[in-house]
């Protein structure tokens, strides 16, 4: 009886010291960070709360903007009379294609010439079409734009039938190709996004991406 009473004892000191050891190594929580789900397209992610995010059964928005007043720097048309408002800092936009890599790249991308695919591969070209790494989703990134404005279109393959359509919006005030008195004024917003941190932020949503 003595030995069953001190096998208890021992079985209650072992479960005890288990149930403290969860309970003081969990991953804390970052509260900065939330989880976004998607379950028309099957995607969720991670991302930081100053981003807002929105989507419908077709793509999904991921946006950051500040209030700063500006002309439009991406009218070609000379004009230059737009105002806007607020600046955008960050904007991604992402969906889903049911093909493989290169013909999802075919169809949404048309321009890009037929040398940049040889025996249904793709053929990087530097500064054109280049390969990335995202962890889990490999595949290639497309330059399209001039001037500072633009984006970059990722495509990164998920199945033999799938494909993840990411567009990362250049912030053309933030490109380089703006003067610096106006960058410098952008910069100095509170809470304003800078490229910097806005590649970063690019990045860990990215990595975090998971598809069904």
């Amino acid at each position: 009886m003595k030995k069953i009473i001190v096998l208890i004892l021992i079985l209650l000191l072992v479960m005890s010291g288990y149930w403290y050891y969860k309970k003081n190594n969990t991953v804390p929580v970052d509260p900065n960070i939330s989880s976004y789900r998607n379950t028309n397209l099957g995607i969720s992610f991670k991302y930081p709360k100053i981003l807002t995010t929105k989507g419908n059964n077709a793509s999904i928005n991921i946006h950051h903007e500040v209030p700063f007043t500006h002309h439009d720097f991406c009218d070609f048309k000379g004009e230059a009379t737009t105002t806007i408002n607020t600046l955008t800092d960050f904007n991604v936009t992402m969906h889903l294609v049911s093909k493989n890599l290169v013909d999802s790249m075919k169809t949404e991308s048309p321009y890009i010439p037929e040398e940049n695919f040889v025996n249904n591969t793709i053929v990087p070209s530097p500064g054109f079409i280049e390969e990335v790494n995202f962890g889990n989703l490999k595949g290639y990134s497309i330059f399209e734009g001039a001037e500072g404005c633009g984006h970059v279109i990722y495509y990164l393959s998920v199945s033999d039938n799938k494909t993840l359509v990411i567009i990362n919006d250049f912030i053309t005030i933030f490109s380089g190709a703006i003067d610096i008195e106006n960058m410098e004024r952008a910069l100095a917003v509170p809470g304003v996004i800078n490229r910097q941190m806005a590649e970063e932020i690019f990045k860990s949503i990215v990595k975090t991406v998971q598809i069904q």
